[in-house]
């Protein structure tokens, strides 16, 4: 839970050597813009890019699983293909932020000289602004990076279908961008708030990124009172935070 933009990339019609050279022109700006890493450029193929799930001791095993290839087999059934040929990096926005991969991946067997290729993305940028991480500028530096990104994929011909839980990628408001990282920190916080006061009798742990702010008790508060008091969970609106709450 928690404000997340995510991408889907593809790239028809393009030879390894394309599409390495748009993975590695990405990976340059990365490093120029202020993220806090950038990893090295990953090329992997054939038996190598098959994920096991359960192997969390593969260094590559998030970037393969984000290179999988959802198809359809029957209605509302889907299932995953494992990719052919993989080139890709993993980066860190920010601290608080999940990390971001960008890359494409193919999926023919055997692999031709040409290929369609694609790629799934997500980063949920919310807990970026947490004061103790730099608050509302590092979330802002966070996610406005991740959006470069994706621009710089749209001129170098990779089309980008980008859903973005601030709006910004549609808008490119900034004020709108804090506001919605404000109201959403207020709902999460009066949210898990109430979760935990209904486990206070129990010996269950409630573990939340929110939880770990310094100001964790205000922005409950203030979600509560936006909120009109705490009812039923499912029936909670969308209210809207007080300039200052998510800083």
């Amino acid at each position: 839970m928690g404000l997340t933009i995510s991408w889907n990339l593809e790239l028809n019609s393009a030879s390894i050597d394309e599409v390495r050279d748009k993975i590695a022109h990405l990976r340059k700006l990365a490093l120029k813009l202020p993220l806090q890493r950038v990893e090295e450029l990953v090329e992997i193929e054939g038996e190598a890019c098959i994920l096991d799930k359960h192997d969390l001791q593969d260094p590559h095993v998030f970037l393969k699983l984000r290179g999988l290839k959802t198809t359809e087999i029957a209605l509302n059934s889907f299932s995953a293909v494992d990719s052919t040929y993989l080139i890709a990096f993993d980066s860190l926005p920010g601290e608080g932020c999940e990390t971001a991969a960008f890359g494409l991946a193919a999926h023919s067997a055997p692999l031709e000289s040409v290929n369609d290729w694609c790629w799934t993305g997500f980063c949920k940028t919310q807990y970026a602004s947490n004061p103790q991480y730099g608050g509302m500028q590092n979330f802002v530096n966070c996610h406005l990076a991740i959006v470069r990104m994706l621009d710089e994929a749209q001129k170098l011909g990779i089309t980008c279908d980008v859903t973005d839980g601030s709006d910004y990628w549609e808008n490119r408001d900034i004020n709108g961008l804090v506001d919605s990282v404000r109201e959403s920190n207020l709902l999460i916080a009066a949210l898990t708030g109430s979760i935990s006061n209904q486990f206070k009798k129990t010996d269950a742990k409630i573990y939340a990124p929110i939880l770990e702010y310094p100001n964790f008790e205000y922005l409950e508060a203030e979600g509560a009172r936006e909120q009109g008091g705490l009812g039923e969970l499912g029936t909670w609106g969308q209210g809207a935070g007080e300039p200052g709450a998510g800083e």
